[in-house]
């Protein structure tokens, strides 16, 4: 039997709850980006943890944590499995306890998310988190060897992530104490006091920058920086545009200077400033400056003797830019019609 699927729809309780119900033996294997994790089950429970260098309770406690992944579970023999869960001698290490102990780990980590309290925060103990009467409950009297090392640490300047340095503290022993502490009120969130000798100047931000800047992470410190320098990142790409925008414009002035066009020949001649003597558009130029029409057929030279004309006696006159103008513009003169003399020479039809 294989079972896969993602820890995002399929939780790790429901699927230790499911591999109970079955009573299934075998692996389940889990993958977090590049985190992996390994579960032995046999007739259902737990019986053997591997995550990282952790190993039994505290590495299944970690993977509590876990709300997305994939999982793959594969039936095999556990014999030669090594143990270091032992649910039918140790009533610690049942899956009902497991779970339950799991999903208070988890719980007391999102309290703790909520009210940003990470690495860098400074807690500060009260004066009665000191008196025995304070742990005299029985409730009280069960945490106290959680809370006990981070109480005789914490003083109200040092962040908890120098001030339990020397702890030696597990992560899920560090987030039992902090929540307790926090919850009872034994402990209270505290900003650091300046340090005198530090030269630089202390600075005052409205609430809601802080809010803001903790959105992005929870470190203020590091926000700060982080937005320093994405603003810093900004101001290059909006030189280098600038800079990029300028040359462009430069580029474009310059071609528009080269290219540009040359005094309007069409106009100077609509206004008879230049005279043209050459032959007009869709003509064909003739000695002696003459011009005819490259459209129509050229004429015999004996028709033109017989007006009394002649190519080379006809004396032409210069065109102004203004005639020539007029000239080109005009609407072309109506087709002349054939006469008698060629209608007569035309083929008769044929009618049937």
């Amino acid at each position: 039997m294989q079972l896969t699927g993602d820890l995002s729809k399929v939780s790790l309780p429901n699927l230790l709850h499911l591999v109970r119900n079955g009573e299934l033996t075998g692996k389940i294997a889990l993958l977090q980006g590049a985190k992996t994790a390994t579960l032995y089950v046999e007739r259902g429970e737990v019986i053997h943890t591997e995550l990282d260098m952790m190993l039994g309770r505290e590495a299944l406690m970690e993977l509590f944590l876990w709300l997305s992944g994939s999982f793959s579970f594969f039936e095999e023999d556990t014999r030669n499995v090594p143990r270091s869960l032992f649910p039918g001698k140790n009533p610690e290490d049942t899956l009902e306890r497991l779970v339950r102990d799991g999903l208070s780990y988890l719980e007391q980590k999102k309290y703790l998310d909520q009210l940003h309290i990470t690495g860098q925060t400074v807690l500060a103990p009260i004066e009665v988190a000191f008196q025995p009467q304070s742990w005299s409950a029985p409730e009280r009297q069960i945490l106290y060897p959680f809370v006990e090392p981070i109480l005789m640490r914490i003083d109200g300047r040092k962040p908890l992530s120098e001030a339990l340095a020397d702890a030696n503290l597990t992560r899920r022993a560090y987030v039992i104490g902090v929540y307790n502490l926090v919850l009872e009120g034994l402990a209270v969130v505290s900003e650091p006091e300046p340090d005198t000798d530090d030269e630089g100047e202390r600075v005052n931000l409205p609430p809601w920058v802080v809010t803001r800047l903790q959105q992005d992470n929870p470190d203020l410190s590091q926000a700060i920086v982080d937005m320093v320098i994405w603003v810093d990142r900004v101001k290059c790409w909006m030189y280098q545009v600038d800079a990029d925008f300028t040359k462009i414009l430069d580029e474009v002035s310059e071609r528009a200077e080269n290219e540009a066009p040359e005094e309007d020949f069409f106009a100077q001649l609509s206004q008879g400033d230049i005279d043209y003597q050459g032959p007009l558009f869709g003509e064909a130029a003739i000695p002696g400056g003459t011009a005819r029409s490259a459209a129509d057929p050229a004429q015999p030279a004996a028709a033109a003797n017989s007006q009394g004309e002649t190519e080379q006696s006809v004396a032409k006159k210069p065109m102004t830019g203004a005639e020539y103008y007029g000239r080109m513009t005009a609407p072309p003169p109506d087709e002349p019609q054939p006469s008698q003399s060629a209608a007569k020479k035309l083929p008769p039809s044929i009618e049937f």
